[in-house]
């Protein structure tokens, strides 16, 4: 099953230019889309479930034209959004057994067997009389994967799962996407580096709209291979660095030192009035990500 993206073009009422002729290819496994907080991510998603359509540009899936057939598309799909709301006062239970229904599985016994299945698939069977908006919110998260299985699709979209949940909630709930991203075609949306680096062999960075690198994920690092560098500078030195050098990141030591890393294909050049060591640095995913999108974090990745 692949997902063929051809210059397929978003413009909201306010101006807002959110995709712009982007265009991928996606097969079967787990796909990472990563990109800032107002890069597109959303809106590609919304726009390949059918829920917003396209300005200009084509999707197909396993041939079908999606804007054309969307109800085709929709059966094959299963979506979990950034928000995902659950009725008050129901059990896991008996709101999965209404989405099933819902999903037009008519028999009783095929929907006991179905939730009993996506509820061992999503580590909830202790869970299923409880209700639902007592969750933790990587419940909620597990809870939505399991709604959105109900009718087996083949091709799941995740738009930023993981974001505001827990350390032990996060390994839970990748956990879950693992399991169920080797038979079927999964889109992982998010800004977090470290959720692709642990899922997913294919990638793509958008920003602005636009797709600006893409590939398999172990050959995009391996690209960066003895052309990642970095030293230790005093933090009042980093703006004279970046003047000279593409800074990819920075974090702070136990002595307000900052460890910072750069891109360059050479060993780097002395600057006048700076004391630097450098070495060459083991090369991630997040080197990758901040080198596409050519900007700078002070944060760890």
């Amino acid at each position: 099953m692949t997902l063929i993206i051809d210059q397929v073009s978003k413009t909201y009422s306010n101006g807002v230019r959110a995709l712009n002729q982007l265009s991928l290819t996606i097969a079967n496994g787990m796909f990472g889309l990563l990109g800032p907080n107002g890069a597109g991510k959303s809106s590609l998603m919304r726009t390949i479930a059918t829920l917003q359509p396209a300005d200009s540009g084509s999707i197909y899936y396993n041939g079908m034209s999606v804007f054309d057939n969307p109800l085709g598309l929709r059966k094959n799909l299963g979506y979990l959004p950034q928000e995902f709301g659950v009725y008050e006062g129901e059990s896991a239970e008996s709101l999965l057994d209404y989405f099933a229904l819902l999903k037009g599985i008519v028999s009783k016994k095929s929907r006991l067997a179905q939730v009993d299945k996506v509820l061992e698939l999503t580590n909830l069977r202790e869970a299923r009389k409880q209700k639902v908006t007592g969750f933790s919110g990587g419940m909620k998260r597990r809870f939505g994967i399991a709604q959105l299985l109900l009718n087996d699709p083949k091709l799941i979209i995740v738009d930023e799962p993981t974001a505001g949940l827990d350390p032990e909630e996060r390994t839970r709930f990748l956990n879950v996407i693992r399991s169920i991203g080797t038979s079927n075609t999964v889109i992982f949306s998010t800004h977090i580096v470290a959720d692709v680096r642990e899922l997913c062999q294919h990638l793509a960075i958008i920003d602005h709209g636009n797709v600006i690198c893409e590939g398999n994920t172990k050959m995009l690092i391996e690209s960066l291979r003895d052309k990642i560098w970095q030293t230790i500078i005093r933090p009042d030195q980093l703006s004279t660095l970046s003047a000279r050098y593409h800074v990819l990141s920075s974090s702070y030591l136990s002595d307000h030192s900052l460890t910072v890393r750069i891109h360059s294909n050479t060993m780097p050049l002395p600057i006048e009035g700076l004391q630097m060591e450098w070495s060459v640095a083991s090369t991630g995913l997040g080197d990758v990500y901040f080198n596409a999108l050519g900007s700078m974090s002070l944060s760890n990745v």
